[in-house]
């Protein structure tokens, strides 16, 4: 007999509470949630931070105005792990189906959301910067916060999201690696980087990198395809005749990473006819500037350079178990239904949400 306490509004907060707790992007940048049930691809509208100036104070104060700005965001990104589950596993106690089934697909979801957000932060950055290959201090990090300082980006809530790769080249500088430089053991002993030239670090494995072996060698290129099609035709101009790109590489278009499945190289015309790709495109491109993913990346940031929109998914009609639960700006839905066609029982977790850029200028992406 199934355990009747395991409903889908407990099942629902449990998952909440793990997708929470491994979210890394999602707390860096500006958040907006209402309780508002929307569908997937309906237009929200965010509000954009307000900005103010300081001003020299003589006889009397000069009132500024609060002028509400907006960006329309698409709620297009719907993250979904559903799983079958069986008579033995509807027996378990909610700790046994949580480790078993909850976290798994929590996680999955997390990191979904947490690929998204670093995807569109290093795609819309406003400018972008050259790591260097065997750094012997930290200019790269420095530099990225003076250009974040002449954007007069404010000096609070600043982030710098490190790939592996780049994260450890810095580590090993005696800046940080030395004790009589750095003053503590922290980076050598616990492998953390602490704060930086205004910055708060942060190493996430879903910053956009390449999964090439050996990465292809086009520098730059626009992507042009249609809607749903799974290739893209590539124009790097003359007089870029040997650029190659190769599978694992990728490139960012409207916020969004889209990965090679084959090899090609740019032919005499400067151009690739075409080129598989995966996912499919979200939308249709015409000659559209790329961002190149066939290295490493890193990306620096204000929060209120990009948003992150959550809005909690309408109760499916005629689903008598489900429930929809809401904590910390993002929403999950939880549907239990059965496949009457497999005779399967079906657990569905899901979570709507639209990422948005709010201020280029506020984002400095750090690249090989």
């Amino acid at each position: 007999m199934a355990n009747t306490l395991i409903t889908p509004l407990v099942v629902a907060n449990e998952a909440l509470l793990i997708l929470t707790n491994n979210l890394v992007m999602k707390e860096l940048v500006y958040n907006d949630y209402s309780n508002e049930f929307v569908k997937v691809g309906n237009t929200v509208n965010v509000r954009v931070p307000a900005t103010y100036t300081a001003k020299n104070f003589a006889t009397a104060i000069d009132v500024q105005s609060t002028t509400e700005s907006y960006v329309a965001v698409k709620m297009d990104r719907h993250a979904d792990v559903s799983v079958e589950i069986t008579n033995k596993e509807q027996t378990l106690d909610l700790n046994s189906f949580s480790e078993q089934i909850i976290k798994p697909a929590m996680i999955a979801i997390a990191q979904k959301v947490d690929e998204d957000i670093a995807n569109a932060a290093v795609g819309f950055a406003g400018s972008k910067a050259t790591a260097t290959a065997s750094p012997t201090n930290l200019a790269d990090i420095a530099g990225l916060a003076k250009t974040l300082d002449i954007n007069k980006a404010p000096m609070t809530d600043r982030h710098f999201v490190l790939c592996p790769e780049h994260k450890y080249r810095y580590a090993l500088t005696d800046n940080l690696s030395k004790v009589s430089y750095a003053g503590s053991n922290d980076t050598l002993r616990e492998a953390l980087l602490g704060r930086i030239y205004s910055f708060n670090t942060y190493m996430d494995q879903n910053v956009p990198n390449t999964n090439a072996t050996t990465s292809g060698t086009a520098a730059s290129y626009k992507v042009a395809g249609t809607v749903g099609a799974s290739v893209v035709t590539i124009s790097a101009g003359l007089p870029l005749t040997t650029g190659t790109v190769k599978i694992g590489d990728g490139f960012i278009v409207d916020g969004r990473l889209y990965r090679f499945t084959a090899d090609a190289t740019i032919n005499g015309s400067g151009d690739i006819a075409s080129v598989a790709i995966s996912p499919a495109l979200h939308a249709t491109f015409t000659a559209t500037d790329a961002v190149l993913v066939n290295d490493h990346n890193s990306v620096a940031f204000h929060r209120n350079g990009l948003a992150f929109v959550s809005r909690p998914l309408e109760l499916p009609e005629g689903a008598p178990k489900a429930a929809v639960v809401n904590a910390e700006n993002i929403s999950v839905r939880v549907v239990y239904s059965y496949d009457i066609t497999n005779k399967k029982d079906i657990i569905s977790f899901d979570v709507l949400y639209g990422i948005a850029k709010l201020n280029e200028n506020l984002i400095v992406s750090l690249a090989d």
